[in-house]
């Protein structure tokens, strides 16, 4: 259902990055969507309309609890918070300060991260991260290393203005379907074409002209390969290429060395697709990519490195209807390392070991924040109970990383001191020895930052149940304990996104304060970048070289992909337990639809029923994360799949 201007003040959905506009409607359980950047005709989807009921209240944390005799005890919050403190400064002081680590959240605020990465650096150490960082690292390091800011390159009102969309890695129309019908569906209705690049057909299959599904870790040599194409059909712009990038040369001579047909082959994909794809390319002005996780994690060139090499070589980067666009899956991920909330990187994206920065910070706080980088949050957890001896958790759930469950047991358990700060009990709260209730997104305020840069008011729509807190006063107070008071006294989440907006490039000039209106980052900028130049130190935006030759595999093994997110309740619990295979892969294993069967690499298996479908390329198997995440623990992505009649016993 649709607001109008008689409703409350809007909030933004927690939901996702796309960041939609809502409040609440008649029924409390439900939201009404309001018009905004990203939600122009003010729809929500099915997750956004029903985010009240999450987590279910039933499930709420309502008091502090502290671990007294093995037990966690209810508490006052002024007990909790002076063991937390007092647990985090034993440690700090026994050990030093590397002996700490901050693991936050994307579901936090801008504020909220940059509370928690200030907390952590004038503790002494930059031992602090955020799982957004992750789920693009290598989108987001092509795009910080060769243009500038590891974002999305446009607005998402640009898309409306493509000729060719190519989606790699990504299913919007399932993930981010408010964007995906706000602005792909409509540009596809005026005539633009769609290209899949995915080796599993999905929703977004369904609109797209052509679906390129090459064999798993192949993205890169494909997209490489189309590059080649699009050189040998005089589909280069010269001009831009000569004007604004660097290294053409070399990157064009190694495109000449790739053969016709052989990358093709090796990817598994159809030739004559390929050369339709290289013509699109060529014949239209106008080329915008999005991408989602998929696209990442296939060296030694990135996926995400090549598909830049594309798009520059054709010139779609620095105009509307071009770029690159990053499909976030979670609210704020933009936001939480824009805010400094990572291991390497100050607040707007400056390295730690950069000496101006750290002044330009200092001048602020009246402290340098420390010059060695901190440890990234998967060594931060492989030190838990090592050189880690405390560790303030907000938001997030290490035990459900994934490695195997003993040796998180060895880790959480053996940390000295565990302060979590959360709205529901995880699998991480019976490791902790004080648990703090946190609110949910739609009851507190600041600011989170969407998938296209847009800083967006968040305000409560309700309040939180019980005692349970905003991460903003909790930090506030934590960070008043353990450091000079002077530096967290901030009145609110307003006062601190002002100071963020003083010592990060990115957010500076911004000034939310209480207005109704968003702001895309960079301030001096529009909602495309790199119209005049590149922010790199010639201008410029380097090529790099191409995929080397890869083997083309074994096609009587299966490559595991998993889809959605292990914590995903998007799925219902039937879709959550499949095995989605090719016809011609069930045959060969003598396997059914509708059998139960066993999904091994070896030594784990995990239990699914079968569905064969086209929709999935030939020598792949593909499984909700929630099911594949004991596989993905161990790392290989090579699974076997049997009846389980002839499997071996299940050991997950």
């Amino acid at each position: 259902m649709v607001g109008d201007e008689s409703d409350p003040p809007p909030t933004t959905c927690p939901e996702c990055g796309v960041g939609c506009q809502l409040t609440r409607g008649p029924d409390p359980d439900r939201a009404r969507g309001r018009k905004g950047p990203a939600n122009p005709d003010g729809r929500l989807c099915r997750r956004g309309a029903t985010t009240f009921g999450r987590p279910p209240e039933a499930e709420r944390l309502r008091r502090p609890r502290v671990r007294r005799d093995g037990e966690l005890t209810p508490v006052s919050w002024e007990t909790a918070m002076a063991a937390a403190a007092e647990g985090l400064a034993d440690a700090r002081d026994a050990t030093g300060p590397d002996s700490l680590a901050f693991l936050g959240a994307p579901r936090c605020t801008n504020e909220e991260n940059y509370l928690l990465q200030k907390l952590a650096r004038l503790c002494g150490t930059n031992n602090v991260d955020n799982r957004a960082r992750l789920c693009h690292d290598q989108t987001a390091r092509a795009l910080a290393d060769r243009l500038g800011w590891p974002a999305s390159t446009n607005g998402l009102d640009g898309l409306r203005s493509a000729d060719v969309i190519l989606v790699v890695g990504a299913n919007p129309a399932a993930r981010q379907p408010v964007a995906f019908d706000s602005f792909v569906r409509p540009a596809v209705r005026d005539g633009a074409t769609l290209v899949h690049l995915d080796p599993v057909g999905n929703e977004t299959t369904r609109l797209a002209d052509v679906h390129l599904a090459p064999r798993p870790g192949t993205d890169a040599l494909l997209l490489d390969h189309l590059s080649a194409r699009v050189d040998a059909r005089g589909g280069v712009d010269e001009s831009f290429v000569a004007d604004r990038t660097r290294d053409a040369d070399r990157y064009r001579e190694e495109l000449t060395a790739l053969e016709r047909g052989d990358a093709a082959a090796v990817a598994g994909v159809d030739d004559a697709a390929v050369d339709r794809v290289a013509e699109l390319l060529c014949e239209r002005d106008r080329t915008a990519a999005v991408v989602g996780t998929g696209i990442d994690g296939q060296p030694p060139v990135s996926a995400p490195d090549a598909l830049l090499n594309l798009l520059l070589l054709t010139g779609n980067v620095g105009r509307p209807g071009t770029g690159l666009y990053v499909f976030r899956g979670l609210v704020n991920e933009q936001g939480a390392t824009d805010a400094g909330c990572v291991p390497d990187k100050l607040p707007g994206h400056v390295s730690v070991t950069d000496a101006d920065a750290r002044e330009r910070v200092g001048s602020v706080w009246g402290v340098d924040p420390p010059k060695r980088p901190g440890l990234d949050a998967k060594a931060l957890v492989g030190a838990f109970g090592d050189a880690v001896r405390a560790a303030l958790v907000v938001g997030e759930n290490p035990a459900v990383s994934k490695r195997p469950d003993e040796w998180l047991d060895r880790r959480l358990g053996g940390l000295d001191t565990l302060v979590l700060v959360d709205a529901a009990e995880t699998a991480t709260t019976p490791y902790a020895d004080v648990v703090l209730p946190a609110a949910t997104g739609v009851e507190k305020r600041g600011t989170v930052t969407n998938l296209d840069r847009t800083v967006q008011r968040v305000r409560p729509v309700r309040d939180p149940p019980g005692d349970a807190r905003p991460d903003f006063e909790v930090l506030r107070e934590l960070g008043s304990r353990l450091t000079a008071p002077a530096q967290f006294d901030f009145d609110g989440p307003d006062e601190a996104f002002d100071e963020l907006a003083d010592v990060s490039p990115a957010y500076a000039g911004l000034s939310v304060g209480e207005t109704k209106s968003s702001r895309q980052w960079p301030g001096d900028a529009g909602s495309t970048l790199y119209e005049d130049g590149f922010e790199t130190a010639d201008g410029r935006a380097r090529f790099v070289g191409v995929q080397p030759p890869v083997d083309a595999g074994d096609d009587d093994g299966l490559r595991l992909v998993s889809v959605g997110r292990a914590n995903d309740d998007a799925a219902t619990r039937g879709d959550r337990d499949r095995v989605r295979i090719h016809p011609d892969d069930a045959a060969a294993r003598d396997v059914a639809t509708g059998e139960t069967v066993a999904v091994t690499d070896g030594e784990t298996v995990v239990e699914a029923v079968a569905e064969t479908t086209d929709d999935v390329r030939r020598g792949t198997a593909v499984m909700h994360a929630a099911i594949a995440d004991p596989l993905e623990r161990r790392g290989d992505p090579n699974v076997a799949v049997r009846p389980l009649r002839s499997a071996p016993a299940t050991q997950e």
